[in-house]
């Protein structure tokens, strides 16, 4: 149902932490697109059009589990566990508040990304043609 075509679409979604606590950031810090990012996932919930949704892990649904926002080039890298590795193009930056939001489409797929610039946080979603996913997560820069 869910494979690997589609995860490039998420790949933007899935800004998520390291796996270690990430205590308060600033946006002097970086989180505000003005450094390199790098996210891991902690939660992801993908829905299927007429097949309801379910709650996994990055792994669990076959996604990246670490994403690195190069904030030069406008783009996102997702390494795999397989050692895939994907590229997802970064169309639309912006700060809104407290948050720094990132756009683009990959696959058929729209996608937005949003980070709490103080404590790293990270919420996205991919949306496309009969599958949907949610993210949820933690960043720190590099």
């Amino acid at each position: 149902m869910l494979n690997r075509k589609f995860s490039l679409g998420l790949t933007a979604s899935i800004i998520a932490a390291l796996p270690f606590a990430v205590t308060e950031v600033s946006a002097e810090a970086g989180l505000d697109g003005s450094s390199d990012i790098v996210c891991a996932v902690m939660d992801v919930v993908a829905c299927a059009e007429d097949k309801g949704c379910v709650q996994n892990t990055a792994r669990g649904f076959e996604l990246p589990e670490f994403i690195i926002l190069d904030s030069k080039k406008k783009f996102l890298r997702a390494a795999y566990e397989t050692g895939h590795k994907a590229v997802s193009p970064v169309k639309n930056f912006e700060q809104s508040g407290a948050h720094f939001i990132m756009q683009g489409v990959e696959n058929g797929r729209g996608w937005n990304i949003a980070i709490d610039t103080k404590n790293g946080t990270m919420s996205g979603s991919a949306v496309g043609d009969a599958v949907s996913f949610l993210v949820f997560g933690t960043c720190t820069t590099l």
